[in-house]
């Protein structure tokens, strides 16, 4: 009884702070604020490398804290981190504070990749409860649509000022370290005392042999990072909605109709989490080709293949990411995250290279339809090559793998 409480006492602390972490309402008018201080359309794309650079580039130093100071403080450092670049922002409105901004922002990424999903699987797997990981995942993502929905109150806000947004922004920030705080930890000692005794390169480096000596870590890594991050229109909703003909002051409907989309995709993915694997790769070959319909038609009526895709993604992201998180050997989790981090900001870069190519030759449609193709076939390489090498074994239960090396030894 006391076991029950305590697990549903940490969930909550887990949906609240991925809700608050997310009910940021400087979200939708940071960038209009930015333009409204000079900064030009190029200097405002060159934000989001730096948002992405301040990530990846800091994986090694904020694998190394997570691991030497516990993944909650971690966790608290990161929002201390993104607090300070919205006060930035706020009092020094400059192309040198949205960019020092922008990279401390990108830093809490890195944090909240490394730290906090390797905090709610370990604590999971500490509770015995690591089969309940991927409805956990589906029900987490849904919560941070919501806070992000909510976010889109922000631009009602304006009349207010900058100021009392940039406020409201941080106490939503106060309020995700408190959940942070109130999280009652049963895995203190799951997985990182040992790692506190071992150089850190050398733990790095033991993490990517890891990764290549144990293909199914490898391919699931892989797999997860191409679901997650090709078929990731959200940045590009708005011009590809005025390009389908909706008016400039709809497009935002566009955003809540693929967000509702997601949420239908995480809220039942948990229910397929012993399908076959076989048939996950035949869906990514499905999700591909409702892009490649939507680029065809590209139309209001041609955005039900887009939202059938994103209900297919939106899905196939949290089974793979589950399956990934089960390889994982939890002496090593914190350390094989950050690779996954680094390889998640550097395909995000180039889906957006592959998108700007799409709209350099005259139509975002083209972008759509290139995405979708690349999606069709990382789904037909996965049912030639990986087949059922990765599957998980019904008779040992979830979490247990069939894979050639075993996935504790380095």
């Amino acid at each position: 009884m006391a076991q029950g409480l305590s697990l549903r006492r940490f969930l909550r602390n887990v949906y609240g702070y991925s809700f608050f972490n997310k009910l940021i309402l400087l979200t939708p008018v940071y960038a209009v604020f930015m333009q409204e201080n000079g900064l030009n359309d190029i200097q405002l794309a060159l934000m989001f490398i730096i948002l992405s650079a301040g990530t990846f580039l800091t994986q090694i130093p904020v694998t190394w804290i997570t691991n030497k100071f516990g993944a909650k403080n971690a966790i608290i450092l990161g929002q201390i981190l993104k607090a300070a670049a919205f006060i930035l922002w706020y009092f020094y409105p400059t192309f040198i504070g949205f960019a020092i901004g922008m990279f401390l922002w990108g830093v809490e990424w890195a944090f909240f990749n490394v730290a906090f999903e390797g905090l709610v699987y370990d604590e999971l797997r500490a509770r015995r409860h690591q089969r309940m990981y991927s409805r956990v995942l589906g029900i987490r993502y849904n919560v941070q649509a919501i806070g992000t929905a909510l976010s889109a109150f922000g631009s009602l806000l304006m009349f207010a000022g900058y100021g009392w947004i940039t406020v409201a922004s941080l106490i939503s920030l106060g309020l995700s370290i408190i959940c942070i705080l109130r999280m009652d930890l049963h895995s203190h000692n799951f997985g990182t005392t040992h790692i506190r005794k071992i150089n850190f390169i050398k733990l790095f480096k033991t993490g990517v042999r890891i990764c290549g000596k144990t293909p199914c870590i490898l391919l699931m890594l892989l797999l997860s990072l191409f679901v997650a991050n090709i078929p990731y229109l959200d940045d590009f909703l708005s011009p590809i909605g005025i390009d389908i003909g909706l008016p400039v002051e709809y497009v935002g409907l566009l955003q809540f109709f693929v967000l509702a989309c997601a949420v239908l995709g995480q809220t039942f993915a948990y229910r397929f989490t012993k399908i076959r694997d076989w048939v996950l790769y035949l869906i990514i070959c499905a999700g591909g080709i409702s892009f490649v319909l939507f680029s065809v038609f590209y139309s209001l009526s041609g955005l039900l293949a887009l939202g059938i895709a994103y209900v297919l993604f939106s899905g196939l992201n949290i089974l793979l990411y589950s399956r990934f998180q089960d390889f994982l050997p939890s002496r090593y989790r914190s350390v094989i995250l950050s690779l996954y981090s680094i390889g998640d900001n550097i395909i995000y870069i180039g889906t957006c290279f592959v998108i700007g190519l799409g709209g350099m030759l005259g139509s975002w449609r083209y972008s759509v339809m290139i995405l979708g193709m690349i999606l069709i076939g990382i789904g037909l390489w996965a049912i030639l090559f990986i087949r059922d090498k990765c599957a998980i074994s019904p008779a040992l239960g979830t979490g247990a793998v069939k894979t050639t090396h075993p996935v504790g030894k380095a």
